[in-house]
C-alpha cells in the first residue's frame, strides 16, 4: 500500500471512531441487520392469527371492539400502516431489544452471538415471524427493560430523563398489547424503576415504601393514559373477553360438584350436565367454545356475562378446591406438563383472511420456497416435543439466579416479567398453546446468555455500575458526574422493616 492510501486509511479509520463507528461496531451492526434481513426473508409479510385478523378488521373499518387489543387497534386504523411495516418494526424493536440487554454484560461479539442464537432458536423464531399482540407485547417490554436497566445507572440527568421516558413509552405499549401486561410491567416498575430521591426525602429509611410508591405513581400513570385513550378516542363496544374464562371455570366447577351451577340462558334449552361434560376438557377450552356441535357460547350477551360472574363468585367461594384444582389442570397443560403442547405449538403457518372472512389485506409471501424450508425445518423440530413450558420455566429462574439477580436489573426483571406474564394466563387462559408460554420462553433465553457473564471469557471487561438505589433531579452531576456528587441523594443505613431485608436479600430490589 503506498504512503498515501495508508494516511488515507488511516484518516478514514480515525473519522470512524470520532463518529462513533469502529470497524468492530460496524461489523457487528451489519451482522444483526443480516440477521432481521434474513427472519424479516423468511416471513414477509409477516403470518397472522385470527386475533390479529380482527383488529385489522377493525382498523379497515373504524368500528372497534374490546375483545382485543382496541387501544392498539385504533392506533392501526388511524395510521394505516401496512402490515408489513408493522412485522419489520416490531422484529427491529425486538432484535435491538436482545442485543441492548446483553451487550451490557457481555462482551459485544458474544453479546451479538447470542443474540443471533435467541432469534434463531426453534421456540423463539417460530412466532417471532408473527404480527400480533404477543409479538408487540414482547417487544416493547423487552426494549422497555433494556432502557430502564441503563437508566437505573445513568449518571448523566438529560440522558437518564431521555431513557425513563422511552421506558415509559415502551411499556405504554406493552400495556396496550396486552391486558395481562399490567402485572409483569408492575413488577418492572417495582424492582426497577430509579426512585427519586427529592420527592420521597421524607422517606429516605423506607426502601420499600418509596419503591412502591414511585413504582406505583408510574403504573398508574401508564394504565390510566392507556385507559382514556382506549374510552376517549377509540371509543371500542364492549364485548367481555372476560367471559370465556368465567365460563370456563364455572364449567370445571359444575362438572366437578355435579351440579348445573349455571345461570339460565347460558346454554341451549335441554342441555344437560352430561352433554356439557363431553365437550369439556379442564386441559383446554378450545374445544369447549369453539369445536363444532359444543353447547358453549364464546359470545354471550353483556346480561348473560354479568349472571355468569355472579354464579363463578358464587361457586369459588363455595367450592375454593374445585376451582383451584381446574385452574391446576389447566396450568399443567399450559406448562406441557400434562402432555406435549398441542401441535402448531412453536410454528403456526398463520392464517388467511379469505379463511375467516377478513377484509384485511395480506399479501402473500415475498420468498415462498424459502417460508417453506423453514417451516419444513420447524415441523419436523417440532414433532420431537422438545419444547415444553415447564423447561423454559426451569431455564428462567435458573438463569436468573446464575446471572445474579441482586446485580444484574435486566435479570430479576425478566424474571419477575416472565413469571407474572405466565401467572396472568394460568389465572384467566383458556388454551393451552405454547404460545402464551412464549414471552416467558424468550426470557428465559435471555437470562440464560446473561448467565454468560459468570464465564471470564464472555464477560464484559466494563460491566455497568450498581443501580442507583435513588437519583437525583438537579443538572450538577453533568458537570460532576462522579459518585461522590450523588452522595446527597443515596440513602444511607439498613432497611428497617422486615419485609424490605426480605427483598434486599432476594436480590428483588438493591440495597441501599
Amino acid at each position: 500500500m503506498q504512503p498515501a492510501q495508508r494516511l488515507a486509511s488511516s484518516k478514514s479509520l480515525i473519522w470512524l471512531r470520532l463518529v462513533g463507528l469502529a470497524p468492530g461496531r460496524v461489523s457487528r451492526a451489519a451482522i444483526l441487520l443480516g440477521l432481521g434481513a434474513f427472519i424479516a426473508a423468511v416471513y414477509l409479510p409477516g403470518s397472522v392469527v385470527p386475533d390479529t385478523l380482527d383488529m385489522c378488521g377493525q382498523a379497515v373499518s373504524g368500528v372497534y371492539n374490546d375483545w382485543h387489543s382496541p387501544a392498539i387497534a385504533g392506533l392501526w386504523g388511524f395510521f394505516n400502516p401496512r402490515i408489513e411495516v408493522i412485522f419489520l418494526t416490531t422484529l427491529a424493536a425486538t432484535i435491538l431489544a436482545v442485543h441492548l440487554i446483553l451487550t451490557r454484560w457481555l462482551r459485544p461479539w458474544v453479546a451479538v452471538a447470542c443474540t443471533a442464537a435467541i432469534m434463531l432458536f426453534p421456540a423463539t423464531v417460530g412466532w417471532m415471524g408473527h404480527v400480533g399482540k404477543d409479538e408487540w407485547f414482547a417487544a416493547a417490554f423487552l426494549l422497555g427493560t433494556a432502557l430502564l436497566a441503563r437508566a437505573g445507572t445513568e449518571r448523566r440527568v438529560r440522558l437518564r430523563r431521555a431513557l425513563l421516558m422511552g421506558a415509559m413509552i415502551c411499556f405504554w405499549f406493552a400495556i396496550a398489547a396486552r391486558k395481562n401486561a399490567l402485572l409483569p410491567v408492575g413488577a418492572a416498575l417495582l424492582v426497577a424503576w430509579p426512585v427519586p430521591g427529592s420527592v420521597f426525602g421524607r422517606l429516605q429509611d423506607r426502601l420499600l415504601v418509596r419503591r412502591v410508591l414511585a413504582a406505583g405513581g408510574v403504573l398508574i400513570l401508564l394504565v390510566g393514559s392507556v385507559s382514556l385513550f382506549t374510552s376517549a378516542i377509540v371509543r371500542p363496544r364492549p364485548r367481555h373477553p372476560e367471559q370465556q374464562a368465567f365460563l370456563f371455570d364455572l364449567t370445571g366447577l359444575a362438572l366437578a360438584q355435579q351440579q348445573m351451577l349455571f345461570p339460565p340462558g347460558v346454554f341451549p334449552d335441554g342441555t344437560t350436565l352430561s352433554g356439557i361434560g363431553q365437550s369439556f376438557d379442564p386441559k383446554t377450552g378450545d374445544v369447549f367454545f369453539f369445536a363444532p356441535g359444543t353447547p358453549a357460547n364464546p359470545f354471550m350477551l353483556a346480561e348473560q356475562v354479568s349472571a355468569v360472574k355472579e354464579k363463578w363468585l358464587e361457586a369459588v367461594l363455595a367450592h375454593p378446591d374445585s376451582y383451584l384444582r381446574t385452574r391446576l389442570s389447566y396450568t399443567s397443560a399450559l406448562l406441557g406438563i400434562a402432555g406435549a403442547h398441542p401441535y402448531w405449538s412453536i410454528n403456526d403457518p398463520g392464517s388467511l383472511p379469505a379463511t375467516w372472512g377478513s377484509n384485511c389485506r395480506v399479501p402473500n409471501r415475498t420468498f415462498p420456497s424459502l417460508h417453506q424450508r423453514v417451516l419444513d425445518l420447524l415441523l419436523r423440530v417440532e414433532r420431537g416435543n422438545l419444547f415444553r413450558g415447564w423447561t423454559f420455566l426451569v431455564i428462567l429462574i435458573a438463569g436468573s439466579l446464575l446471572a445474579g439477580v441482586r446485580k444484574v436489573t435486566e435479570a430479576r426483571v425478566l424474571l419477575l416479567g416472565g413469571l407474572f406474564s405466565f401467572a396472568g394466563i394460568a389465572i384467566a387462559g383458556i388454551s393451552p398453546t405454547f404460545r402464551y408460554s412464549w414471552f416467558m420462553a424468550v426470557c428465559a433465553l435471555i437470562v440464560a446468555a446473561l448467565a454468560l457473564r459468570r464465564i471470564p471469557f464472555a464477560a464484559r471487561p466494563d460491566p455497568p455500575g450498581e443501580p442507583l438505589a435513588s437519583v437525583p433531579d438537579s443538572d450538577a452531576s453533568r458537570s460532576d458526574p462522579s459518585p461522590s456528587s450523588f452522595s446527597a441523594t443515596m440513602p444511607t443505613g439498613e432497611p428497617r422493616s422486615r419485609w424490605e431485608k426480605v427483598l434486599v436479600q432476594m436480590g428483588l430490589i438493591p440495597d441501599s
